[in-house]
């Protein structure tokens, strides 16, 4: 798992979009060619979606749990449901509410933090689908359940599938609770990745972590510091 997680330099700077500590995620700086962001899971903290749409990229959000109304910002197009692999009165597929939004080219951006339901939603989305897709950032929950065989089939599927088109350009450890003792590595139960689609990649050298850029998600607690076989 850790062969197929590792972070590489692709020939981009990366810059920081969103709030100091959690909320901020690093990209790689080609976001004058995106021009539209899909946003699932709002949550208290929506200064990504603000700069984002600062920058003049349509932004769609979606969340079942939260009210429009209660979003601070401006000109964004939202859905109170929550992604899935099917779609139901409360739940949508991330194909059909792209679909549902518009006839979109390859110039899109993806920002997922949906408390594990990412893995269901990557398996149920068509490359095809992916691949209109310039950048993903992805929160992956739970990586300290990674020694159960169920668990540990489902997460590498997830990271092969995104591999066909992606490159991991950054990953970042979640802090918000500790590390866990995992065959001898310590881990966190969250981590978020930056991938960038591979036809736009220029080169692909091991990336050093951490980022100058890099900050904790809690202020409050011990920083994390990843594996060093991610390095190798």
């Amino acid at each position: 798992i850790l062969n197929k997680i590792k972070p590489y330099n692709v020939g981009f700077k990366l810059i920081r979009i969103g709030s100091p500590n959690d909320g901020g995620y690093l990209v790689p700086d080609i976001l004058n060619e995106i021009k539209h962001c899909f946003s699932p899971g709002v949550g208290n903290n929506t200064e990504f979606e603000k700069q984002i749409i600062d920058k003049g990229i349509k932004t769609f959000m979606a969340d079942g749990s939260v009210n429009k109304e209660n979003i601070k910002l401006d000109n964004f197009n939202f859905i109170k449901k929550n992604l899935a692999s099917y779609d139901s009165k409360n739940t949508i597929t991330l194909e059909n509410w792209i679909k549902k939004e518009g006839n979109f080219a390859d110039d899109l951006l993806l920002q997922m933090d949906i408390e594990s339901s990412e893995y269901e939603v990557i398996h149920a989305t068509p490359l095809e689908c992916l691949k209109k897709f310039k950048i993903l950032i992805i929160e992956f929950h739970y990586l300290e359940k990674i020694n159960n065989n169920y668990f540990y089939k489902i997460f590498e599927n997830t990271i092969e599938k995104l591999s066909l088109e992606f490159e991991i350009v950054h990953i970042h450890p979640n802090n918000c609770q500790g590390v866990y003792s995992v065959s001898g590595f310590k881990l966190p139960t969250a981590i978020e990745i930056t991938f960038l689609r591979k036809d736009l990649c220029k080169e692909k050298k091991i990336a050093k972590i951490p980022h100058l850029l890099d900050q904790k998600n809690i202020i409050k607690l011990p920083d994390i510091y990843l594996p060093k076989e991610l390095f190798n």
